[in-house]
Parts: structure tokens; sequence; C-alpha cells
């Protein structure tokens, strides 16, 4: 599998942001070189920070009325779908095609990177938003 490395180069200057991907990376590193009988925690750790990050971006789009809402929750409902459709295969010993899975992540990653979360914060940065993802995040 492809390893992912955290790198300045990807900060998008918004704290919560930041600190979210730089934890998928660590993980994303960790099951990589997990042994089965360790992964599915893993990958439900991992299924469960996606979901929890997707939720809070998600709800900021929506409190600021982001136009292209409906493609970036698209691409993470995608994401998702694909994780949950391995999770049962991981937890009945089928690891084979999980690990392949995980093993497309970082690249997935990076591209939703570029393409979706960067638009994202320049919407914020446009529309004077304090950079907070979290619910409570003040848009005008």
């Amino acid at each position: 599998m492809k390893t992912l490395t955290w790198s300045p180069q990807m900060s998008l200057g918004i704290v919560e942001m930041d600190n979210a991907h730089k934890e998928l990376i660590e993980e994303l590193t960790e099951i990589m070189v997990a042994p089965d009988h360790e992964f599915v925690t893993c990958l439900l750790r991992i299924v469960e920070l996606l979901e929890t990050d997707f939720r809070e971006e998600e709800t900021l789009m929506e409190k600021m009325n982001y136009p292209a809402l409906r493609e970036h929750r698209a691409e993470h409902a995608d994401l998702l779908s694909t994780l949950h459709h391995v999770v049962p295969k991981a937890m009945n010993g089928e690891y084979v095609l999980p690990r392949q899975v995980l093993g497309m992540l970082p690249q997935w990653f990076l591209n939703h990177l570029i393409r979706m979360d960067a638009e994202l914060v320049k919407a914020l940065s446009k529309c004077g938003a304090k950079p907070s993802i979290h619910a409570q995040a003040s848009v005008p």
C-alpha cells in the first residue's frame, strides 16, 4: 500500500480541518502496517473519523449555503459507501478487498483536498467566516 505523509503544502489554513487531515493520515499509516488481528479496529476508527469530519464539513457548508455542497457531499457519500461495503468483509476475515480500498485512500484524499476542500476554504475566506469547521462556526 502507498503511504501518505503530512506536509505543510497540505495545510488549508483552518486548524480543525488540518488537524483532522493529519489524524486521518496517521490512522492510514497505522492501518497499512496493521496485522490482520488489528485491522478491523483500525478500519472502524478510520470510518468513524471520516464520518465525523464529513458531517462537520457538511454542516458548515449548509450554514453558508455553499454552492458546491451537493457535489462535495456526494464525494463524501461515495467514499463512505465504499468503506461501509468492505467493513463486513473485514469483520468476516476477508482482508484483501478492504486493504485494496484503503490502498486507494491516499490518492482519493489528495484529490479531494485539492479539488474540494481547497475550494471550500476559498469560499469560507470570501464570506469572512471564522477559521473553524465546527457547527458553532460563525458564518455571516
